[in-house]
């Protein structure tokens, strides 16, 4: 530990006159027993794993304007005769805490005035509570228990706040675990295929039976002499019906549909969850997400907006599935409208991520995961690209289509939620419903029929999503044979077949005169009036 650099530290904390939050407090004497032991227990706890907290003993506090403890300039500090007595009283502390905190009392100066510094690093072998006797110590008289620091309030940990606790300290993940009922009977073969058909993983033998494959990706309880309990992620994985065995291990979309009567309507996406995942994302993109191409009268300029943006979408499903607690008995929830989409997990984010650093942040490389197994699998099947960056991607491509920032719901700190809300895009919603002066626009239900055509065509599954690739990268901008070759990596005669069956067997694609010769355009159709589908 480098005692210089952590009292210069101490020092900087002071003279910005930072606000108590998770890992800083202050205390006018080290008389606060009461106060000075549950912050060292908390601290010991750190629930939001912080490498370094610290306690200033010696330091008097006042509110700020925004209602925030800072401390009082310059210190009220400790005389130097009592410095000695004060260490000795806090370091009589350690004896109420169970197992042992370390903690350590150093010495310091502000400004020529003596305080203590007491600092507590992250602790192995918890979770720590305040020993009974504490209570029963006149000078103390402190109700024992697992104390946490949330934010800056310190006080003795909830029920769900405890189990967190329990699970940092053990490294627990429910997905980990044995199931409780299932076995390998459990699991559907065809899934097992499919994920490994689909994943790296292909080079494992399909000819391999159930309890082969389901050994070969670590789902069997290596305890078990019979080779036939799963842990709870191969269920959720691997099972067609995970609902069954894990409670509400589904998906449910709920509708608010607006006509001359409203009215919610729900629909429930079961399954494995990798395939809840590909069924609700298609169900919304197919119904919910539409796309307008506006022309401005007048100009030759044109511009795509989405009211909601698939990626968005796609990459928030997904953290909503690989960080979903699947013990709460509690499904995922995606509530869909006009004006947006909001998707809920009943659990809160792992510590140390808070509900604020989804706010804020776009990146999140020291992120846990409820289910570690789940995010790995995701990361195979191509579901999740890199791990802590998916919000940031979401984030991004909000920015891009000249949305609103997605946001995250705050609720009060005690609430087990994370409600993430996917705004609609303003234009979208203005022009859809009239607000805004009419424009020559294209709507989705059209360029929605044109992908269709793609999908149903009877070319092989790899040109159907090169000319997808080619279509949402070019949009409504000319192009020609080098285009394509730029973008699909490939020959100038594999472009020219591709230009060929787009116009000439598919009719999506139309020529484009006074540009230069070979050059085309998705066709779309031009109307000047915003219609109904979908939203």
């Amino acid at each position: 530990m480098d005692y210089r650099q952590i009292k210069k530290r101490a020092n900087e904390i002071l003279k910005t006159r930072t606000a108590e939050c998770s890992y800083v407090e202050y205390k006018a004497s080290e008389q606060q027993l009461d106060k000075i032991l549950k912050t060292i227990c908390a601290y010991g706890n750190n629930y939001y794993n912080n490498d370094i907290q610290y306690l200033f003993i010696g330091v008097e506090e006042e509110n700020s304007e925004d209602n925030k403890a800072i401390p009082v300039i310059p210190i009220k500090g400790i005389p130097e005769g009592r410095m000695e007595k004060c260490k000795n009283v806090i370091n009589s502390l350690r004896s109420f805490l169970y197992p042992n905190v370390a903690f350590e009392v150093i010495s310091n100066k502000l400004d020529g005035l003596n305080y203590l510094l007491i600092i507590v690093m992250r602790q192995a072998g918890g979770p720590f509570m305040v020993a009974e006797k504490a209570e029963k110590d006149k000078k103390i008289n402190l109700k024992p228990g697992r104390y946490v620091r949330i934010e800056a309030d310190t006080r003795l940990a909830r029920v769900d706040e405890e189990y967190d606790l329990l699970r940092k300290f053990s490294n627990f993940h429910y997905s980990s675990i044995v199931s409780t009922g299932a076995t390998i009977d459990d699991l559907d073969i065809d899934l097992l295929r499919e994920y490994i058909s689909k994943t790296s993983e292909r080079q494992i033998s399909e000819d391999l039976d159930k309890r082969e494959l389901a050994k070969v990706l670590a789902l069997v309880d290596k305890n078990d002499p019979s080779e036939m309990r799963v842990k709870n992620f191969a269920v959720l994985m691997f099972s067609s019906h995970p609902e069954k065995i894990v409670p509400y291990a589904y998906t449910e979309c709920i509708i608010d549909m607006f006509g001359t009567k409203r009215k919610m309507e729900s629909k429930v996406f079961k399954g494995a969850v990798w395939k809840q995942y590909y069924t609700a994302l298609d169900y919304i993109n197919s119904n919910f997400l539409n796309e307008l191409v506006i022309r401005v009268d007048g100009s030759a300029d044109n511009k795509r907006i989405e009211n909601f943006t698939f990626i968005a979408l796609e990459e928030l499903l997904a953290n909503a599935i690989v960080h979903n607690n699947y013990e709460n008995g509690k499904p995922i929830q995606i509530y869909v409208s006009e004006k947006q989409i909001n998707i809920v997990n009943y659990n809160k984010p792992l510590p140390p991520i808070r509900i604020s650093d989804l706010n804020e942040r776009t990146f999140f490389n020291e992120r846990d995961t409820e289910n570690p197994e789940l995010r790995d699998m995701f990361k195979s099947l191509g579901i999740i690209e890199s791990f802590g960056t998916g919000i940031g991607e979401a984030k991004r491509s909000m920015r891009e289509n000249g949305s609103p920032d997605l946001y995250y719901k705050t609720f009060d700190v005690n609430d087990n939620i994370t409600s993430v809300v996917i705004p609609v895009n303003e234009e979208y919603y203005e022009i859809k419903n009239g607000s805004k002066p009419k424009k020559n626009v294209w709507i989705e239900s059209e360029t929605k029929d044109f992908k269709q055509k793609i999908l149903d065509s009877g070319f092989s599954k790899n040109i159907k999503q090169n000319m997808l690739k080619l279509y949402e990268q070019i949009g409504t901008g000319v192009f020609g044979n080098s285009r394509v070759v730029e973008i699909l990596g490939c020959s100038e005669v594999t472009a020219t077949s591709y230009l060929k069956r787009m116009g000439n067997e598919l009719k999506i694609i139309v020529p484009v005169e006074g540009v230069g010769k070979g050059k085309y355009k998705f066709k779309y159709n031009v109307i000047d009036t915003v219609s109904g589908g979908g939203f």
